[in-house]
């Protein structure tokens, strides 16, 4: 007699575990299996700026209510911790970053992008140094701890990628902003000027000659600092972390498994990704559900005329811009119908009375109101990606590194108008206010991209976790990387095969040239005994 009993699919949350069977075995197999079998992950993420935090935080959350068990080296622990989530802290060791950049620090920056890989890799040797120098990560590191999985931040350094090789697990890297110069060697990326712009140089995809010129060499000037300036330094915190025997991390770093980048092909540019490099921007973009602080709900609900968000982010603290930058910006926020919600430290006074002044925003809450009409910012990454998902026009004014990239994206994409710190008035404020409000072009392309945005396959956290979990499944899944990662430069670059097909064709015409002419030539020395004969 034969017993029919229907099947269900059971889902432990961790990679690779699945398993379809019938009613009658699953209460044994759950009394069987005590728990999960999960993985145990490392996370190095000390970077104290809170703009990078965002981004990656809703990550290992996920990870951790999977059953996966993360240790993270933040200097953003959650309170209360949560379950799995097992966090050091090393936010005492560093200078507070959040609204602490002046804007005369920026200001130095702008002018200029070559500088920006330097400070880069200045700012991040300082984080592995003190995060090293952090007790309880001396402890971890002199430990038996094993891990499944090393996740790092890739900014500019590369000082804790030694910590894959150190665990020997397969290392995975997040980069927060766009695809930075130096990543893609590492992982195959193609990265060609002709057509696509790097994180530092802020142009078109568009270029002119001239422009093509300045994106190959800044490109190539930033992979140089990486290479000759951040990497041995990096090399020599490594060698006093892990002892002399550490190899080098130009080769270690090409030994990454993944490298999940926050952007995403409707608001930057189409460029060829390898299996190994996944695009997963929006991943800080969860439930916005949660109610607004009951202020601020009242101040949006009674906006009729609609409402801007002006805000620069989580780095740039706003009360340093001078106080005519300031007054421009009141005299210009007064001649609009619109609130106007402005994310300012310090108190201010003469303030417009459509004008609300906040320390902090909850971004995300607010740009989902209905009747906010547009976004006044940076164009940070994040901030830029929120804008898109929210379905919310830019006015962008840029300060330094990838927001002009950003800015001019959504320029060239017809939903933002750009402004310049070096030819900012109280019009042109005004001018791209009500350009941006009152011309429903800017309204209607920022609403394509957002249903382009959002139409994707899988949501970018279910991607982020996908391939995630596909590394540790795999252990390291190694057939993701392109051969190219091996190839020295000279192979990469095809100077063997051009020397090989050319050097015949260079002999062929050097020996026609030899035969037709050098042989028919006549010596100075041979004219005269000629004419010696013939006078004889």
């Amino acid at each position: 007699m034969v017993h029919f009993f229907p099947t269900i699919t059971l889902r432990l949350g961790c990679p690779g575990i699945c398993y379809e069977m019938n009613l009658v075995w699953v209460a044994l197999f759950v009394l069987a299996a005590g728990k999960s079998d999960c993985a145990r992950i490392l996370v190095m993420q000390p970077h104290n700026a809170r703009s990078h935090s965002i981004v990656v935080e809703p990550l290992f959350e996920e990870l951790a209510s999977r059953g996966h068990h993360l240790t993270l080296v933040t200097s953003f622990p959650h309170k209360p911790p949560l379950p799995n989530l097992y966090e050091i802290d090393v936010s005492y060791r560093l200078r507070p970053m959040i609204s602490n950049f002046s804007f005369e620090a920026i200001n130095k920056l702008m002018p200029n992008a070559f500088q920006s890989p330097l400070f880069m890799s200045d700012l991040e040797l300082y984080l592995c140094n003190n995060s090293y120098s952090e007790p309880q990560v001396q402890k971890l590191l002199d430990s038996d701890e094993k891990f499944d999985l090393v996740i790092t931040e890739i900014f500019s350094s590369d000082c804790f990628a030694p910590l894959a090789h150190r665990f020997n697990a397969p290392l995975v890297s997040v980069v927060t902003s766009c695809s930075l110069p130096w990543v893609a060697d590492r992982v195959g990326l193609p990265d060609n000027p002709s057509y696509i712009p790097n994180y530092l140089a802020g142009l078109p995809t568009n270029m002119d000659l001239y422009q093509r010129v300045y994106n190959t060499v800044l490109l190539v000037w930033a992979k140089l600092v990486h290479r000759y300036y951040a990497l041995p330094q990096s090399q020599n915190m490594a060698n006093e972390v892990y002892g002399s025997s550490t190899p080098p991390i130009n080769e270690l770093i090409k030994n990454t498994s993944l490298v999940l980048v926050n952007s995403h092909i409707s608001l930057s540019l189409s460029r060829p990704f390898p299996p190994n490099v996944v695009e997963i921007g929006g991943i800080h973009i969860r439930n916005t559900s949660n109610s607004l602080p009951k202020d601020l709900q009242d101040i949006l609900d009674k906006s009729t005329q609609g409402a801007i968000v002006v805000s620069f982010g989580s780095l740039v603290r706003m009360s340093t811009l001078p106080e005519q930058i300031i007054n421009k910006f009141m005299k210009a926020f007064s001649s609009v119908p619109q609130t106007v919600i402005f994310k300012y430290e310090d108190d201010l006074q003469g303030v417009p009375s459509n004008v609300v002044i906040r320390q902090w925003l909850p971004q995300k809450e607010i740009l989902a109101h209905k009747n906010v009409r547009a976004v006044f910012g940076h164009g940070g990454l994040s901030s830029t990606i929120e804008t898109v998902y929210f379905g919310k026009p830019l006015i962008g004014l840029p300060f330094f590194a990838d927001q002009y990239l950003n800015v001019k994206g959504m320029v060239s994409l017809g939903a933002a108008v750009q402004l310049h710190m070096d030819d900012l008035s109280e019009e042109n404020i005004g001018a791209a206010i009500k350009e941006v409000i009152n011309n429903p072009k800017y309204t209607e392309n920022i609403r394509r991209l957002s249903r382009q945005f959002r139409d994707r396959p899988m949501s970018a956290m279910e991607t982020a976790v996908y391939w995630i979990e596909y590394v540790i499944r795999h252990q390291g899944a190694l057939h993701l990387r392109p051969a190219s990662v091996s190839l020295p430069l000279y192979q990469y670059l095809l100077l063997d095969v051009i020397a090989v097909l050319f050097l015949p064709v260079f002999l062929l015409l050097y020996f026609i040239y030899f035969l037709f002419f050098r042989a028919v030539e006549v010596s100075p020395n041979d004219h005269k005994n000629y004419k010696l004969k013939k006078n004889n």
